[in-house]
């Protein structure tokens, strides 16, 4: 799914504990009243005996999808290539009746014009606000008010493995608004992706395929507690995986969102002056070797820019910003995020074995 955008999610069963969605025979010990059928404690007390309750699950499922299916939006994206416009497909999620759309990042950047797909097959223009990439892969757009139904937010932060969760969006950019049902396979994922770390994934095993990016993820009470993000198709050595998706927590979505939506535009972003290579060991495959495995390598410095003013040259690896360390958990951009442009950060460099200590005053991120 990450650099996967489309359409769609057929409803599945459960796997392993359900039957058509319903659980029969639950029993429960009910205190209740006093009927025909009791039993003896052996010391003369009546104790109630066994009752069997009939829990619908699949009443349950529709209903969170229903629910949610109202809330979630068709994205069209074109960007222009040679020949022509190229179109793409994502999804987004309904934030508020003023027209405000959330959505991922990688979704709508780059793009020259959007296009929103209601629920109901209602077309409207959209425009993008803002976002926060690459360090929060989240993007709001808005369009015209009237007929929009937000997705009520749920508690992320409640969210422990085993609970059911659904994911709607837009399966393979063809089928709008698909349904599919899993498990919360674990909570708090640590994932690398675009230079930056994090570590508060969810990990679910619902289906997740191109268009799903920017979708939402819903509880059963059809709550909005993640964004559908990414997916793992390959391992690195090349085995296919199934069923292992990633979710943005709705908190910190709707968080960032909201951000975006007071400023009216992207959230400010430090810049220090250079464009990097973080020394991951995919990368320093692919390099000549180098004097160090972790740090960040300066690729290119425009001239006059705060890292050309600061001294920095192509070839310097950057080991630490401040009083942190550049490394693999802790790559470059993590370091930064603690910065607001036009501040002073201290920088040590590796230049072919000499450290080299700067301070660049950090610019602002176009």
């Amino acid at each position: 799914m990450r650099r996967d955008r489309s359409a769609g999610y057929l409803v599945a069963a459960l796997a392993g504990g359900l039957a058509g969605g319903l659980i029969a025979g639950l029993i429960v010990w009910l205190a209740g009243e006093k009927t025909d059928s009791t039993a003896s404690d052996g010391q003369g007390r009546e104790t109630p005996a066994p009752v069997t309750m009939h829990v619908d699950l699949t009443s349950a499922i529709s209903d969170a999808a229903a629910k949610g299916r109202e809330s979630v939006v068709r994205i069209e994206s074109f960007r222009r290539v040679a020949g022509g416009l190229q179109k793409d497909v994502g999804s987004g999620v309904v934030m508020d009746q003023q027209g405000h759309i959330v959505t991922n990042a990688h979704v709508v950047i780059g793009t020259e014009s959007l296009k929103v797909i209601l629920p109901g097959g209602a077309e409207r223009q959209a425009l993008l606000i803002g976002h926060d990439y690459p360090f929060a892969d989240v993007a709001v757009l808005q369009v015209s008010p009237g007929g929009l139904k937000p997705l009520e937010p749920g508690d992320s932060n409640a969210l422990v493995p085993g609970d059911t969760v659904l994911a709607i969006g837009e399966t393979l950019s063809e089928f709008q608004g698909s349904v599919t049902i899993g498990i919360v396979s674990g909570v708090g994922r640590t994932r690398y992706y675009d230079g930056v770390v994090h570590s508060d994934f969810i990990q679910t095993d619902a289906a997740v395929n191109h268009g799903n990016s920017g979708g939402a993820l819903v509880n059963l009470n059809g709550q909005f507690v993640g964004m559908p993000t990414s997916v793992i198709r390959l391992t690195e050595s090349g085995q296919e995986v199934e069923g292992v998706a990633f979710a943005l927590p709705s908190g910190r979505v709707l968080e960032t969102a909201r951000r975006i939506i007071a400023i009216g535009g992207p959230i400010p972003r430090p810049w220090p002056g250079f464009e990097h290579i973080d020394l991951t060991p995919e990368n320093l495959s692919r390099l000549p070797r180098l004097a160090l495995e972790e740090g960040a390598l300066v690729a290119a410095v425009p001239a006059g820019s705060v890292a050309d003013q600061a001294g920095i040259k192509p070839g310097d690896i950057v080991t630490m910003v401040g009083a942190r360390a550049i490394t693999r958990q802790n790559p470059l951009l993590n370091a930064l995020r603690e910065y607001e442009p036009g501040q002073a950060a201290k920088v040590v460099l590796n230049r072919d074995g000499l450290i080299i200590e700067t301070e660049v005053r950090l610019a602002k991120r176009q």
